[in-house]
């Protein structure tokens, strides 16, 4: 048989396996998987460019750090406290760990890069401060220096003390509600808003993370999107029945975080710890979280954000403009 004749296997067996050579621990392979893996991560054009734009430091200067104990862990990412070696300041960072995997390899830096965009982008109080991204020599790692927010997440706060006062409930939710507008301005859906993500300082100054998940919406005419991203318990309708969804997707969720302050566990989990059963749940018409008793004000706001149909929600900026979240705190 001549050469057009060669079999499926010859043929398959003549093209690289890109996964093998990752895996490979042999150092005459390095620098061919140094070229995989930029091939991977930089193979549109200006993409190499537009990492290194992103990845300039903030402040302009390079922060030299070393590295602590574990304080956080995600899908994608663990969470570290760090320490600037130049002037002791303390600091969190974000590292990333790139697989072998070839097609886990693109898709977990695009989702990075992504969210290195949002953070660069944003500055306000009660949005965790963005410092700078290093990548590693032989490119299987990335780290997002980011602010250290020493109180931990709301998440542990309610593990920790359980339902939390009404006053204390008014300070977290305006704060959340500051930053949430700040990102709605700036066209931007966070659309994974959950406690886990809100941090807390020591004097009670809230900070919102972790934009894996976020969205802006470049095109002012057309603000839906029809993906699946959250988390189940605080996820909106809309967002679950796959309809489309926008900026009300996180008045849901600010909502369902309203809630969980209330009552000091996640909405639906009283009937259910299980994800299948929760989408089921959210998916069904006339379907709601049962809302705690607490303050009638408080109980109120929180029916209004859980309205299922996303066009009668009201904005965030219209929840700021309500008397609950304008009453001083003692």
């Amino acid at each position: 048989m001549g050469s057009a004749c060669q079999s499926k296997a010859a043929v398959n067996a003549e093209k690289p396996d890109f996964g093998v050579i990752l895996r490979s621990s042999s150092t005459n392979l390095r620098e061919e998987q140094l070229k995989i893996r930029k091939n991977l991560m930089f193979h549109a054009d200006g993409s190499e460019n537009t990492f290194m734009d992103l990845s300039t430091p903030r402040s302009g200067r390079t922060i030299r750090w070393k590295r602590g104990d574990l304080i956080g862990e995600g899908a994608y990412a663990k969470v570290y406290q760090c320490m600037n070696i130049k002037n002791g300041e303390l600091l969190a960072v974000k590292h990333f760990t790139l697989s072998d995997d070839p097609k886990l390899i693109e898709k977990v830096f695009l989702n990075m890069k992504k969210e290195i965009s949002f953070l660069k982008l944003l500055d306000h109080p009660n949005i965790v401060h963005y410092h700078q991204t290093d990548m590693s020599e032989d490119m299987k790692s990335i780290d997002v220096l980011l602010e250290f927010v020493p109180g931990g997440s709301l998440k542990t706060i309610l593990i920790k003390y359980g339902a939390l006062e009404v006053d204390v409930i008014k300070n977290y939710s305006k704060q959340l509600l500051l930053g949430l507008n700040y990102l709605h301005e700036n066209q931007i859906v966070h659309r994974d808003l959950k406690p886990a993500n809100i941090l807390i300082s020591l004097n009670g100054i809230l900070k919102l993370s972790d934009f894996g998940s976020s969205r802006k919406f470049e095109d002012i005419g057309w603000h839906i999107s029809k993906s699946l991203r959250g988390s189940p318990y605080w996820m909106a309708p809309e967002v679950v029945n796959r309809e489309g969804h926008s900026y009300s997707a996180d008045v849901w969720s600010f909502g369902c975080v309203l809630l969980e302050m209330a009552s000091g566990k996640p909405p639906w989990s009283n009937l259910s710890n299980d994800s299948k059963e929760i989408f089921h749940l959210i998916s069904k018409d006339n379907s709601y979280p049962e809302i705690p008793k607490t303050d009638s004000m408080l109980r109120s706001i929180i029916s209004l954000c859980l309205i299922r149909n996303s066009q009668d929600r009201p904005t965030i900026k219209q929840l700021l403009s309500m008397p609950f979240f304008s009453l001083e705190i003692d």
